[in-house]
């Protein structure tokens, strides 16, 4: 087996690099509904990633463990978007299958809601469109606790979106 040289890996990272900060993004994002501690945390995972380059064979997985390290040891507040400038920034989080921007919104504000482990497990699975095994890698979980992860988080997100409709429709507005 032949050694990578510096070179090589410098390639290899650029690749990954280019190929999964954006998925990084959007998974950071949604967990925490704040677009600038998403950007700080990419960036710290980013070179972090690099330092361990080579050891893994499934670096993407490092990545969001590194992520929720990140996550877990910052204590911040979720980000409200009711100014005008945010709404706008709320427009490069995850799209999903919300059609409009106050979609997005309800739909990050409910995810948001979710217990950590839901809201983990359904970003990972329906936005980053990881397939079950390596979310549940990830996680540290079963692919059976991610499954009732998932299908718990997805029945509350679907409740909270219909009520949210529901009060939309119904009138009211004062």
């Amino acid at each position: 087996m032949r050694k990578v040289t510096s070179d090589e890996a410098n390639e290899q990272f650029i690749s990954f690099y280019t190929a999964w900060r954006g998925k990084l993004f959007k998974a950071v994002a949604a967990w925490t509904g704040d677009r600038h501690a998403a950007e700080d945390v990419v960036q710290e995972v980013m070179i972090l990633v690099r330092h361990y380059w080579g050891r893994y064979s499934r670096p993407e997985i490092l990545m969001y463990r590194l992520a929720r390290q990140q996550l877990a040891r910052r204590v911040a507040a979720p980000m409200q978007m009711d100014s005008l400038e945010q709404r706008q920034e709320a427009d490069d989080l995850p799209a999903g299958p919300a059609r409009d921007l106050d979609q997005q919104l309800d739909l990050l504000a409910a995810l948001r809601r979710l217990p950590t482990r839901q809201r983990e497990v359904v970003v990972l699975t329906e936005l980053c469109d990881l397939d079950q095994s390596a979310a549940a890698e990830i996680l540290g979980i079963s692919v059976s606790a991610l499954k009732t992860h998932k299908a718990r988080g997805l029945r509350t997100l679907q409740e909270r979106l219909a009520g949210a409709r529901a009060d939309t429709e119904g009138g009211n507005s004062a």
